[in-house]
């Protein structure tokens, strides 16, 4: 690595990192007020709002990462721009060719540590605080497992396999304590689905364990008296969009092979292998605007075009998301699309460039 990569470099990395710290604060006096909203909530209180918001910001922190990169990247190298220091480095003799190379090895480090965030660090702290949440506001708490979801109502340890996009609860196992922590109920049942007041269970097997014998009914549909509301349901479905890609692509296997809909968790899988690219694709378009002196010429241009370039290419993202899953289309198509159609345009506006 020369002298140019590692300034260009340091440059990029410095530019975002500002630039993240100061979207965060903004949105980090966002987030707590909205988490302020639950205070009053059975257990929750003002420094569990604080705790909660704290370890949500990872997870925000991944949501604004892109934004983050293109707009203080264009803010980075804009200055150099502005202050004449690109033209001074081209007219040493350095490619333009070399100077995109340049500021791609950046985009690649920064790609590469929002894949390892949302890997390694996102899931853990989401899932903290979700258990935290369920645990002061509902008197439940979840735990997440390769194979399952569980969930703790007082004295019942309820374990789901699988929950659809539709809030279909799948293979419920439901066990019952009594006070001295031996097992009094075991209930199976192949589905749960709510009926707009109660969680109906469907082929139930309960098991009634007694000192002397065990007693086994079977049922074809149950009332499920349980913490397990909705919102619970709710927040544990978009917990799920935050799993590792491993996590994504075991869950979306197993919705697969049982003849369950699994193309929103693909979508999600997907988003998360493809998402660091997207990173390098907008970077990419945004370089032939950060050599255009005409368009760079002050912030506030430099910021309106990184805000449009983002915006654009995520609501872009969104649509074809959502047309794939109306159409059917298939989740990898509808993930690469927007970010491959981006690097084939940046590859034309790179063209233009004198």
């Amino acid at each position: 690595m020369n002298i140019l990569d590692r300034y260009i470099i340091k440059t990029v990395l410095i530019s975002t990192l500002l630039f993240l710290l100061i979207i965060m604060s903004l949105y980090g006096f966002i987030a707590l007020s909205d988490a302020f909203k639950s205070i009053g909530k059975n257990a929750f209180t003002t420094s569990d709002a604080f705790y909660y918001t704290l370890l949500t910001m990872p997870r925000r922190i991944y949501e604004l990462y892109p934004f983050s990169v293109l707009l203080g990247t264009m803010m980075g190298l804009g200055a150099l721009n502005s202050n004449s220091e690109l033209v001074v480095i081209r007219a040493a003799g350095v490619s333009i060719a070399q100077i995109i190379l340049s500021i791609m090895k950046g985009a690649f480090i920064l790609a590469l540590v929002m894949f390892l965030w949302g890997e390694y660090i996102v899931p853990v702290t989401e899932n903290a605080a979700e258990n935290h949440y369920l645990k002061k506001v509902h008197g439940a708490t979840s735990i997440r497992t390769k194979n399952a979801i569980w969930v703790r109502d007082k004295s019942h340890f309820t374990k789901i396999s699988a929950i659809t996009p539709n809030k279909e609860l799948i293979n419920v196992s439901i066990f019952t304590f009594n006070t001295d922590k031996t097992l009094k109920v075991s209930t199976l049942a192949k589905k749960a689905d709510y009926n707009g007041k109660n969680w109906i269970l469907h082929d139930v097997k309960q098991t009634f364990i007694t000192k002397d014998k065990l007693i086994v009914n079977k049922i074809d549909k149950a009332r499920w008296p349980t913490l397990l509301n909705l919102e619970l349901v709710e927040a544990i479905i978009s917990k799920l969009q935050f799993l590792p890609a491993s996590g994504l692509y075991h869950y979306a296997s197993y919705l697969d092979n049982n003849g369950l809909d699994s193309k929103q968790y693909w979508m999600a899988f997907w988003n998360k292998i493809i998402a660091p690219f997207s990173i390098v694709a907008m970077l990419l378009f945004a370089v032939p605007f950060m050599f255009d002196s005409s368009r760079t010429n002050n912030i506030g241009n430099r910021l309106m075009m990184g805000v449009f370039i983002g915006v654009t290419f995520t609501i872009a993202n969104q649509i074809t998301a959502q047309l794939g899953l109306v159409y059917h289309i298939s989740p990898l198509i509808s993930a690469t699309l927007v970010t491959l159609l981006t690097f084939i345009a940046a590859f034309f506006l790179i063209r233009r460039i004198n």
